[in-house]
């Protein structure tokens, strides 16, 4: 969202925390192309690499065209000595991934939210799918229920997320693998709230997908789309609404916050890791696989970059000088 809330870790902690695969989205069209129309890629260059390397954007939901990299992407994923995502994603991580998720105060999720938002989550779940309520979540904190609804209904058809896969044929492959973050980079956003904000939180989730309902969207229906087409102006646009409707509720103090530290401060340290990879190993080709809205708008890993030197060029689909 600004891509979807910690995405990678939505996947992981609904795998490890319900027993559901990860995301996916079906193939339903027969119109749909096999891979996306533009490879979402980045090639950086300069600064004494020896090898260009490569930023990738993923959504972090799988199946159809997402799950089938464009070639230009195919070519820099094969190419790569090095694969990172986001964070670790081996089942030794991800076992991990799910104890910093289960509750530890002593209550349960309903006793947090109380009567009225419990009912409000039982309606929304039932929704999703009619033999779903909340007694799964019961266990879990109140922030991983709520960053974790959005992609509820995608995540339950059973293909792996896109970085999954990739992660998975690096380590089938045998080349080496990384992250840009760790585990606890992610969790230590969450953690800063407190349980009351982690309320609220989950309240305003509820209220963004009752307001998309009654208007008919599909805020990550359309953000998927917007991938496949490989369109950074539909994807931009798709952020900036959502922001705008976040900015509209009684919590926009707090939504302001959480997208402070969801999207910009961990462009930052995305960006700082990214560099000390390169700087490490300018003899390696590196594949750094994060969601794309950290790559696309203002203030991005991208310009991030640019700003330390290297030359970063987006890859077209076709007639780019420099494609892979």
């Amino acid at each position: 969202m600004p891509t979807m809330p910690t995405p990678v870790m939505l996947r992981s902690l609904l795998a490890a925390a319900l027993a559901v695969a990860a995301a996916v989205l079906p193939a339903t069209a027969a119109e749909e192309p096999r891979h996306p129309r533009e490879p979402m890629l980045w090639k950086v260059e300069g600064e004494g690499l020896e090898k260009p390397s490569w930023l990738f954007g993923t959504i972090h939901v799988g199946g159809g065209p997402v799950s089938v990299l464009h070639p230009a992407a195919e070519r820099a994923f094969t190419g790569a000595d090095v694969v990172c995502t986001e964070i670790p994603l081996d089942p030794k991580s991800q076992i991990g991934l799910a104890a910093r998720v289960i509750r530890d105060d002593g209550r349960t999720l309903s006793d947090s939210i109380g009567e009225e938002l419990t009912k409000r989550l039982d309606a929304e779940l039932k929704l999703i799918n009619p033999e779903l309520d909340s007694t799964p979540f019961q266990s879990l904190r109140t922030w991983s229920v709520g960053v974790t609804l959005p992609l509820l209904e995608a995540q339950l058809s059973g293909a792996k997320a896109l970085d999954q896969l990739l992660w998975d044929r690096a380590t089938k492959e045998g080349r080496e693998t990384g992250a840009i973050e760790e585990p606890e980079d992610q969790f230590r956003v969450f953690d800063s709230f407190t349980e009351a904000e982690q309320v609220t939180m989950l309240r305003e989730t509820l209220r963004l997908m009752e307001v998309a309902r009654e208007e008919g969207s599909n805020p990550v229906g359309d953000l998927v789309q917007a991938y496949v087409e490989g369109d950074d102006e539909a994807l931009l646009g798709q952020v900036r609404g959502m922001v705008e409707e976040m900015m509209r509720g009684e919590a926009r103090k707090l939504n302001e916050r959480l997208l402070k530290v969801l999207i910009d401060k961990r462009n930052i340290g995305m960006a700082e890791a990214i560099d000390k990879r390169l700087r490490g190993a300018p003899a390696k080709s590196q594949f750094f696989a994060a969601g794309v809205a950290h790559y696309i708008g203002d203030d991005s890993v991208v310009d991030l970059l640019r700003k330390e030197g290297y030359r970063v060029s987006r890859i077209a689909a076709a007639g780019a000088a420099g494609a892979p």
